[in-house]
């Protein structure tokens, strides 16, 4: 017997350690339970994509996600940008800001990873302003949204 299938209009993933609302979402029925049917890879992927563009400011959850998902330990993660494994550890606690020139360093390093063309590069610098970084006090209010059409091959 087939797994019956639809699409749900909008899901909010928190599998990643933040909630992500996916848009036009293809699920499945397994085991009696409705769960979201894409790769889980290329969703991490396109994750953090969406985070080097974020307009708002990381999340602690965020920024853990980030290094966890570059396989870094927070020492090594501190040394790409210049700080100490204590500071990496209070960021992702939230008992310490980035700054945002670390917090857009750190997109650039998000791109580098995914290896992203120049005019991505250029496209972040016109998107996201070190003034407007500066300026927004909460990480929370930007919420992660993702069009499943737009990323993945969907019937």
């Amino acid at each position: 017997m087939k797994n019956p299938e639809r699409k749900t209009k909008t899901f909010v993933y928190k599998g990643l350690g933040f909630p992500i609302v996916l848009v036009n979402t293809p699920m499945k029925k397994v085991y009696g339970e409705w769960v979201i049917d894409i790769d889980m890879t290329r969703l991490q992927h396109v994750v953090l994509r969406a985070l080097a563009f974020k307009k708002g400011r990381l999340s602690k959850d965020q920024l853990q996600f980030i290094r966890k998902f570059l396989s870094l330990t927070t020492t090594k993660f501190g040394q790409y940008f210049g700080v100490s494994h204590a500071a990496v550890v209070q960021w992702e606690k939230g008992t310490r800001a980035l700054t945002p020139s670390t917090e857009f360093c750190i997109r650039l390093r998000v791109l580098d990873y995914l290896k992203a063309k120049a005019e991505e590069f250029k496209d972040l610098y016109n998107a996201v302003h070190l003034a407007v970084l500066a300026k927004t006090k909460s990480a929370n209010r930007n919420r992660i949204e993702i069009d499943i059409a737009d990323h993945f091959h969907v019937a």
